[in-house]
């Protein structure tokens, strides 16, 4: 990683410092000011964790009566001192436990349960985790995933569980990392099993799955630029440590200014929900704003703008758009800058390029770029990144640019009309969702094709039942049911059929629930078709903006306005949990009649927008323009 610092004097951290932002790390110490509050939709997220995990304690109590189980509600060293009992005594199960402190690696840690190992020797546990998410998926279209090792909750070991290769495992980096922390303090006590890295996850599913540690799942940048797959051992190893160094270094910043913190702002996923956004926000949005503001420019593509000297969008916008094609063609300019530079303007480019490099003499010339007179027009800023991996260089300039000009949105370059697939019937689809499940699919019929088949509107199905698998797929069921027969009504008289969704979540929902419930190969059939349509692709395949293509940012355009105050996802979690916890009527209550009307405007919004990109979006300008 490089130059490693003393971190002797780092408190000892927990595996949360590995997941989150290390900008974070380094301000939890220097504190530039006033942290923020959690929200309330945070808040409320930590609540329904807490109590799902007492759910799954309790469960898991009456299963396994002899487990030991530690009462949060004593003292840190009391749970230490219990839970180091416990594992000497063998205890097939611990939960609530708390691991001794790993002073040399500077770690603490809880795991949820530790599950006893087979060991000959001294005791071996492994740790599970209990997260209240899904922790199960279809495999997406089909294409084998990571298979799931599973195994339920009466005995949730690793040598209980079995592949189950209808379902994938998903692959969240938090929950793997957290379990890679535990790993590294059970291994640093001696109590790590002997037979590989391994981790469990307790999702809403109520089953354990079981991951490989030392799987290489993670493809990361390698020293030589190329993507190398790195296991979730790897990762965390390099991100604690790295959190480490940071947490050194900023801390003896306190005490001498002189030593720079490591770290500066940028704008990554995590930073609406950070305490440290008001204080990083207002440095990003100083002059021209920093690139990472840009929809798609995370952590690794600020870092390579940055190694060439471009940290705000101004200097992106104003770099070279016919350079940056070359390079994203793979042209590897510098050498021939130099060439060009050491003879005269009419030379032919062909002698300034390498025999063997014949596709690139064929990308220059294709470009206009006959001659070392031309080859020395192009920007040599923007030549620099030849070799840098930065494949996006020409969107990121675009959308630099559109952030930067006057119109909230563009056609993106080729683009002369903007193209929506339309029906004779249409239908525009919008799921609501918890980490539950899926508890209302709201749907919206329109016929403009004027056939006269079917009665427009919207029509919602929705459950305000505590979620659970049986009632989620019942709903589904419903859905699919009427679904299918429009479908069938509409296509067996000849007449054209499209549903709409705005982003992939809908997909990722409809092959979870089609698998749960045998009605997989209809929905693959059916998202397969060409009767189903991703309004969000279609406008990303020909609309740009510099803040992002969301629903919410761009049905305005179409004049779309939503009845709701302050329409979103996170306050529509809010709202589901005030409606499933009050028993008056769904039109009495307030709460259920948001989410109704927030859902029905959402799938509005979608029919808005389409008829807008059918008609006014054609005048706006093409970017760069």
């Amino acid at each position: 990683m490089g130059t490693r610092f003393d971190v002797s004097e780092v408190p000892p951290q927990g595996g949360y410092v590995a997941k989150r932002c290390p900008v974070r790390a380094q301000l939890d110490v220097l504190r530039p000011g006033k942290p923020l509050a959690p929200s309330q939709v945070a808040e409320q997220r930590m609540a329904q964790g807490r109590a799902f995990e007492a759910e799954v304690v309790s469960a898991l109590t009456l299963l396994h009566p002899d487990a030991v189980v530690i009462d949060q509600a004593w003292s840190l060293q009391a749970r230490e001192d219990v839970t180091a009992r416990a594992m000497a005594e063998r205890a097939h199960l611990i939960v609530g436990a708390r691991l001794p402190a790993d002073e040399v690696g500077r770690r603490v840690g809880e795991p949820d349960l530790l599950v006893r190992a087979p060991s000959s020797g001294p005791p071996a546990y492994r740790a599970v985790d209990v997260k209240h998410h899904m922790v199960l998926e279809a495999p997406a279209g089909g294409r084998p995933g990571l298979v799931a090792r599973c195994c339920e909750l009466g005995e949730p070991t690793l040598e209980a569980s079995v592949a189950d290769e209808s379902w994938a495992a998903r692959r969240r980096r938090d929950d793997l990392l957290q379990l890679a922390h535990y790993e590294r303090m059970l291994e640093a006590m001696g109590a790590a099993a002997g037979d590989g890295c391994w981790g469990g996850i307790i999702g809403v599913e109520s089953r354990t799955v079981w991951y490989d540690l030392d799987a290489p799942l993670w493809k990361t940048p390698s020293s030589t630029g190329a993507l190398k797959a790195r296991s979730s051992m790897e990762i965390y190893d390099f991100e604690f440590d790295f959190r480490l160094d940071i947490i050194a270094v900023a801390q003896s910043h306190t005490g001498d200014v002189s030593i720079k913190p490591l770290m500066v702002p940028v704008r990554i996923s995590e930073c609406p929900d950070c305490p440290w956004w008001a204080h990083c926000s207002s440095v990003l949005q100083e002059g021209s704003g920093d690139v990472s503001l840009l929809p798609g420019v995370g952590w690794k593509q600020w870092s390579i703008h940055r190694d060439h000297n471009v940290s705000c969008r101004a200097a992106l916008a104003a770099l070279d758009v016919t350079t940056a094609e070359l390079v994203c063609g793979g042209v590897d300019l510098p050498p021939v800058f130099a060439a060009a530079s050491r003879v005269g303007p009419d030379t032919p480019v062909s002698d300034l390029v390498a025999p063997r490099r014949k596709a690139q003499l064929a990308r220059l010339r294709d470009a206009g770029i006959d001659t070392a007179g031309r080859v020395l027009r192009l920007d040599p800023t923007t030549a620099g990144y030849s070799g840098s991996g930065l494949s996006a260089l020409v969107e990121h300039i675009d959308l630099a640019r559109a952030a930067l000009g006057p119109a909230p949105a563009y056609r993106r370059r080729g683009i002369d009309a903007v193209a929506v697939p339309r029906g004779d019937v249409e239908l525009d689809v919008d799921m609501e969702n918890v980490e539950d499940g899926v508890y209302l699919w709201g749907t919206l019929l329109s016929d403009p094709g004027a056939t006269g088949l079917t009665d427009s509107g919207y029509r919602a199905f929705v459950s305000w039942e505590k979620m659970s698998a049986r009632t989620e797929q019942t709903l589904f069921g419903e859905f699919w049911t009427w679904f299918t027969k429009l479908r069938e009504a509409v296509t067996s008289t000849g007449a054209s059929f499209r549903a709409y969704c705005y982003t992939g979540a809908e997909n990722t929902q409809l092959r979870r629930l089609g698998l749960a419930t045998g009605l997989i190969g209809q929905v693959e059939a059916f998202i397969a078709s060409g009767d189903w349509v991703d309004l969000h692709k279609i406008v990303g395949d020909q609309l740009i903006t510099g803040s992002g293509i969301g629903l919410k940012a761009l049905a305005p355009l179409a004049g779309f306005r939503w009845e709701v105050d302050d329409p979103g996802g996170e306050l529509s979690m809010l709202r589901y949990g005030e409606a499933v916890s009050c028993r008056e009527l769904a039109e009495l209550n307030p709460a259920r009649a948001w989410l109704l009307a927030y859902n029905r405007n959402d799938v509005e919004a979608t029919l808005a927008l389409r008829n807008w990109l059918d008609n006014d979006a054609a005048q706006l300008p093409v970017v760069g323009s």
